[in-house]
């Protein structure tokens, strides 16, 4: 087994693959043995088919050391117009520590042309580091869409060298009638780390968008 694919878990994984062009959707299955057994794949029709495939094992081989068989990427090419009502996606605007007598974090999210905003203060958190309240000024801010049908927490938050990229690694939780739910996301440190936080935690609650949304709609925010 390549030592690699047990070490990344499939939301890893999934980002990776999201990052090639024409991709946009991804779902990473694995065997008992940590093995990735499948990658389905949902593209825009744009491009070759076969050119994708090779991209995809190019993007793992080069990013994480996964050599993965293309025989084991199933992709499937669809309109973009027939995608774009599931392609709902929270983005960061900015997220910004403030240094004072109460350190604070605020971060402000873009969702459907409204912004949001989110923050987190040392009171509320003793001992917190900046970065650890900027991941929950994020957290609060996304739990705005959730509304009263759940709640949304901030559980983890770690640094991972992979070779010569650093990962910011999400771990948060969603509690709701029906149970917990565990959410995790990674994005790439790229000079800024409260930046990259912010977009870890985006990572991890983009993968439940939709279901979110759903049990929003019928609480309220």
């Amino acid at each position: 087994m390549n030592e690699h694919e047990a070490f990344m878990d499939e939301p890893a994984i999934e980002s990776l693959v999201r990052k090639v062009r024409g991709v946009t959707g991804v779902r990473v299955v694995k065997n008992s043995q940590g093995e990735i057994d499948e990658i389905h794949v949902v593209a825009s029709p744009g491009r070759s088919a076969k050119q994708m495939v090779r991209d995809i094992e190019s993007m793992l081989y080069v990013r994480s050391g996964i050599r993965l068989d293309h025989r084991k990427i199933s992709l499937v090419q669809i309109e973009e117009t027939a995608l774009q009502p599931a392609l709902v996606r929270v983005q960061l605007v900015r997220a910004v520590f403030v240094e004072s007598a109460s350190p604070q974090a605020r971060v402000t999210l873009l969702f459907a042309g409204k912004q949001i905003e989110g923050e987190a203060s040392s009171e509320g958190a003793l001992g917190a580091s900046p970065l650890w309240l900027v991941g929950a000024a994020t957290a609060r801010a996304l739990d705005q869409l959730v509304g009263a049908r759940g709640q949304l927490q901030l559980e983890n938050i770690a640094f991972q060298e992979l070779g010569a990229i650093q990962l910011c690694l999400a771990h948060l939780t969603l509690n709701t009638n029906d149970g917990l739910d565990v959410l995790l996301g990674v994005s790439v440190v790229r000079g800024d780390q409260a930046d990259a936080v912010a977009r870890s935690v985006l990572d991890a609650a983009n993968r439940r968008l939709q279901r979110i949304l759903s049990m929003a709609s019928g609480g309220g925010a």
